[in-house]
């Protein structure tokens, strides 16, 4: 081959390597230009699929369907490992292998009974020098390739790879994310691979339940998804564009993570509970998966509609699905023990009139409101406060002070020294005038007499017939009860049983 021929088949393969199209595409167009170099009687250009350890056949000529196979198979990459074409970027020839190519399946079984005599293979690397695949053509005569045609397949080979590197595709299709600031791509098999030209990301780690959750939503069809995960920070935006269903097949996603953008004031335990909502959950099935009370995912709910200007449930949800404001299921319930990430549960939001009454019942428990009062402190009618209140919390004001006046009742007792305090101090101090009546609701919510709880040496643990101590204090509340109490104590205490 002459000079002007080599620089001119050198110039068609960058030319077809920038072409748009298909990875098949361009490397079909390759076949014309490369029988230039070497008038090869059979051609084959594959790309490796890692996960199954075979060669996925981008265009070939020249072999039968049993070689084909062969070279599709797990066997072939063994003999590519073993003539080390894996291994760099320099070509081979037949006949100066490492290993004899008696020695080598794919030659004694399948190229010499096919009356092939000489051939040249060479591995296709990326710049970053990560194998891509293979390129091989076989002649029916000893003096093709030639010491020239080698040296020109090996100075074509970095623009051949470009022409079938799959990254290539999606990194470009992962360019709509005009924000992103980390991305992989996901595999077939769960593991994440660098995205080109993009740093990655802690939520992108092979095993991330983000993964997990695009893994899924490709496997549905999703060829577009976006929603919110939770970082110490607070929240990243995750959307994921589903591969071409191209070889080498393995690469199902790109993943882009990037911020969160306009969340309309929602909180954190808000996103949950959208995602859950998003999935179809009755609110009594949310409120237990995040340890909360039904009146808290109804509050939030409430709030999500109004934020959003929606006007009801369903729309809001088809707006939160749309734009990704949510977190995903998978998220929500596997955090703690997944991927490490906290986000508070979800909190009553304050813009609601009943949160006046609300303030005002944990600030001064002890005092004897009437509902008179409360209404006017929600600046409310009676009947207007009753209504919203039961909306909001699931029980009547009044019910709802009591609850709070037993929880903190309850919590003097439990620290209470017996030798210095009565039961009969510790229910006025709290609210409770009535000796007798403060002693048969105690009873009756806690299974056990005041006097029990009292004589309970302090920090030996529980009371008697309390059950397990009562949980932390719970910050991410609105209005939260002092010291060791919190909302689903009180629901508890509201609806025994």
């Amino acid at each position: 081959m002459d000079e002007r021929t080599g620089l001119a088949v050198a110039v068609e393969v960058a030319e077809i390597a920038a072409l748009p199209g298909t990875i098949e595409e361009r490397a079909e167009a390759l076949i014309e230009p490369l029988r230039r170099v070497v008038p090869f009687e059979a051609i084959w250009i594959a790309l490796l699929d890692p996960e199954r350890h075979e060669h996925a056949q981008l265009a070939t000529r020249g072999h039968n369907e049993a070689t084909l196979r062969y070279m599709a198979s797990p066997a072939m990459l063994t003999d590519i490992e073993a003539v080390q074409l894996n291994c760099s970027g320099r070509s081979i020839t037949v006949n100066d292998t490492p290993v004899p190519k008696e020695e080598v399946p794919v030659w004694t079984d399948h190229f010499g009974p096919a009356g092939f005599v000489e051939g040249v293979g060479i591995g296709l690397f990326t710049p970053d020098s990560r194998y891509l695949g293979l390129l091989t053509m076989l002649t029916d005569t000893a003096a093709h390739p030639s010491p020239a045609e080698r040296g020109l397949i090996e100075l074509l080979a970095p623009a051949i790879a470009r022409a079938v590197d799959p990254m290539r595709q999606i990194s470009t299709s992962a360019r709509i994310v005009c924000n992103a600031r980390a991305g992989a791509v996901l595999t077939r098999g769960g593991s994440a691979l660098p995205l080109p030209n993009l740093p990655t990301h802690a939520v992108l780690r092979s095993g991330s339940p983000v993964l997990d959750v695009v893994a899924a939503r490709v496997a549905r069809g999703a060829a577009y998804t976006t929603f919110l995960c939770p970082v110490p920070a607070g929240h990243v935006r995750v959307t994921a564009l589903a591969c071409p269903d191209q070889a080498p097949y393995h690469l199902i996603a790109a993943v882009l993570v990037s911020p969160a953008g306009d969340l309309h004031g929602l909180s954190p335990g808000a996103l949950d509970i959208l995602g859950l909502l998003v999935e179809s959950w009755p609110r009594r099935r949310i409120a237990a998966a995040l340890g909360v009370a039904e009146f808290v995912v109804a509050a939030n709910i409430e709030h999500i509609v109004a934020r959003l200007g929606t006007g009801n449930v369903a729309l809001a949800v088809l707006r939160a699905n749309r734009e990704g404001l949510y977190v995903p299921r998978r998220l929500v319930t596997g955090r703690r023990e997944a991927n490490g990430l906290q986000s508070p549960p979800p909190e009553i939001p304050r813009s609601h009139p009943v949160d006046r009454t609300l303030d005002a019942i944990h600030a001064h428990p002890e005092r004897r409101y009437t509902l008179a009062e409360l209404a006017e402190i929600a600046h409310l009618s009676v009947r207007r406060l009753q209504d919203m209140f039961r909306h909001r919390t699931g029980t009547s004001p009044m019910r709802y002070l009591e609850t709070v006046r037993l929880r903190h009742a309850h919590d003097d007792l439990r620290r209470a020294d017996p030798a210095t305090e009565t039961v009969s101090r510790i229910a006025v101090r709290n609210g409770f005038p009535h000796l007798g009546r403060f002693a048969a609701v105690y009873r009756a919510n806690y299974g056990v007499p005041p006097s029990e709880t009292l004589r309970a040496a302090p920090g030996a643990g529980p009371a008697p017939g309390t059950g397990s101590p009562a949980p932390q204090p719970l910050a991410w509340l609105s209005h939260p009860v002092p010291t060791e109490t919190g909302w689903d104590d009180m629901a508890a205490v509201e609806h025994p049983g």
